[in-house]
């Protein structure tokens, strides 16, 4: 029993080769952690003495600044915080007595270091002391232990391979002040190197008067470097703008202006060049320069498209037009409309039919500005010598509300393609679709809803769908089919369509939920069809019927078609006047785009007024007579 417990009591015993493992691996981990403590001691002590190192570089180059700008005190506190981090400082104490003597008014010390650091009170602060310019304080090379020379270079090349550019400058910066003939041209491309590094990267951090400062000291090196010099211009102009912001807006855009033609891309210019337009258009706009600042507006919408901007270059530009007006109307002048010749603007005014010629009302009409391309709605008063106004811009086929209060037209914005209605009285825009295929919109005599074509689906077929005037509202497809007018009185929508087969192709009307369709005409060609105020008859065009387009009329009862112009030319976009007894259209028959307007029952056509602008591709543009 006893042997038992002895064996037991042996087997508990730990095994004597496991205690030697444990103590081994117990002083090696003893000595790693005494290691690790020793290296981080000296890592830490290196990392003292490069931060101390930078200070001494950054008070010496302090002290040489000052020393050029005549500064002799500030030099010698620079020099004195030097002192305090190496009290035997070689540069610093042989500057410090360099000091003291041009303070006093003696020749400089010879380059043989002082044996101590002179007192901190001085004659330097004297006015005398700070007029005076000297050089920068350099010591002779034996005054320093060529280690220490040797120890900066190659602190100041490990510093520029690591990217650490400040590190560098000041190493290198020690390395010069110690011996300005240590190797001259591989210090000073290390020290353009550097200075050009950290330029860019206070550029990036926005430290714009530290970077432009380091960009001339590079450049001081380097007078030929014009990738820098460019840089340098650059910056120097940025800041000159920054100088002027919101203080003066017409010279902050000259400015701006001059930056962007030479680097549109540069920082944020674009975007300042269109907030400096906008405000300098703001302050013209209150001081109702009216015109000006149309100018402005549109100098800010050259940058980039903005949709409040196009709200208010619109409302000045509107401004502007009537100023002009009020102008021509008090000396029998006009203002020349943008996209219109000296002779049509003349001829606008003057162009007024009488005797039993049509009078009254309004032509809204879209056309092309053939210098910008762009589409406008014109709005001319019948029977006065006024020229035509414009209403807007990126805007084509006027259908106006029969309240009168809202015009309803083809958006041609990029950010508001669509259908798009206009309050010309508040200024309010709402979009009611967002296709920009979607053209031609007609209200139904509610005022409630939209009917429009549109191609936008993926077989590109047109159709004629239905919306209610508000944004986001429902849109139904009644069928295919383009260029639709709703009767002015009844729930009956007039189009250019065929039947369910694709046959019998003409003008047809059909009811607005999409029941009862039926033909009007039976050529395909017969196209823009508006109902005259009764719905007795539809004015229309084709260029199917007698080989080019003209302007007929077809009775709604008995579908009787009437042909009411005959010329070589293109008579096209019919529109009733709101009495019935004229049809206006577009025509090219003198060799320039005029509107014109005929007895609803057939007549010679009495000329209105020349167009402002283009027509170019007619079938974009649209006319129509209202009250």
């Amino acid at each position: 029993m006893s042997g038992q417990k002895d064996f037991m009591a042996h087997e508990s015993r730990f095994p004597a080769w496991a205690w030697w493992i444990i103590g081994a691996i117990t002083i090696l981990a003893i000595s790693i952690l005494v290691f690790s403590v020793v290296l981080g001691i000296r890592a830490g002590q290196e990392q003292v003495e490069i931060q101390r190192r930078q200070q001494i570089g950054i008070a010496l180059q302090r002290a040489t600044d000052a020393q050029v700008e005549g500064n002799l005190q500030a030099a010698l506190d620079e020099y004195q915080k030097i002192l305090v981090l190496d009290p035997s400082n070689d540069l610093a104490q042989q500057g410090i007595k360099n000091l003291l003597a041009l303070a006093s008014g003696g020749e400089a010390a010879a380059t043989q270091p002082a044996t101590g650091s002179e007192p901190a009170a001085s004659p330097l602060s004297a006015p005398t002391a700070t007029a005076t310019a000297v050089a920068p304080v350099t010591a002779a090379p034996t005054s320093t232990p060529a280690s220490t020379l040797i120890g900066y270079w190659d602190d100041a090349q490990r510093a520029v391979k690591a990217g650490r550019w400040q590190e560098a400058l000041n190493n290198l910066i020690l390395v010069q002040q110690i011996d300005p003939s240590y190797r001259v041209s591989e210090v000073n491309d290390e020290l353009f190197t550097a200075y050009v590094n950290l330029a860019l990267e206070k550029d990036n951090a926005d430290n714009l008067e530290e970077a432009l400062t380091l960009y001339q000291k590079a450049l001081a090196l380097r007078p030929g470097a014009t990738d820098i010099q460019r840089d340098r211009d650059l910056l120097e102009q940025y800041l000159q703008v920054l100088t002027y912001t919101g203080v003066d807006w017409e010279l902050t855009t000259a400015e701006l202006t001059a930056l962007f033609n030479l680097e549109p891309d540069y920082r944020d210019v674009a975007e300042r060049l269109q907030q400096a337009h906008t405000a300098r258009a703001d302050e013209l706009a209150g001081d109702e320069e009216w015109c000006a600042a149309q100018d402005e507006y549109n100098a800010a919408l050259s940058v980039a498209s903005d949709g409040d901007l196009i709200l208010k270059r619109d409302a000045a530009q509107t401004q502007c037009r009537l100023a002009d007006t009020a102008g021509a109307a008090s000396t029998g002048t006009a203002r020349l409309t943008p996209g219109a010749t000296p002779a049509a603007t003349a001829a606008s005014v003057s162009a007024v039919t009488s005797g039993d010629g049509p009078a009254g009302g309004r032509l809204l009409y879209s056309t092309s500005d053939p210098i910008t391309g762009r589409s406008q709605i014109m709005s001319l008063t019948i029977g006065r010598s006024t020229p035509a106004q414009l209403l807007l811009e990126d805007a084509a086929q006027p259908a106006l509300r029969s309240d009168g209060t809202r015009l309803a037209f083809r958006n041609l914005r990029n950010d508001m393609a669509g259908i798009s209605s206009f309050d010309p009285a508040s200024g309010l825009m709402l979009r009611f679709s967002q296709y920009a295929e979607d053209s031609l919109p007609s209200w139904n005599p509610q005022g409630s809803r939209v009917v429009i074509a549109s191609n936008r689906e993926g077989d590109r077929r047109w159709r004629i769908y239905t919306m209610w005037a508000e944004e986001g509202g429902g849109t139904d497809t009644l069928g295919f089919g383009e260029s639709p007018d709703w009767h002015p009185s009844s729930d009956l929508i007039a189009f250019r369509g065929c039947d369910q087969s694709g046959n019998r192709c003409g003008i047809w009307t059909i009811s607005g939920n999409g029941a009862n369709a039926a033909p009007l005409t039976n050529v395909p060609a017969d196209d823009r069809p508006r109902w005259s105020p009764t719905g007795s008859f539809v004015a229309f065009m084709s260029n199917a019927r007698d080989s080019n387009y003209e302007i007929y009329t077809v009775d709604a009862s008995t579908r009787e078609v009437n042909r009411l112009t005959n010329d070589p030319a293109n008579d096209v976009l019919p529109a009733i006047s709101p009495d019935g007894r004229w049809v206006a259209f577009a025509s090219n028959r003198d060799g320039s785009w005029k509107l014109y307007a005929v007895s609803s029952s057939g007549g010679e056509p009495r000329l209105i007024a020349p167009l402002v602008g283009s027509l170019g591709n007619f079938l974009e543009h649209g006319l129509e007579w209202v009250n």
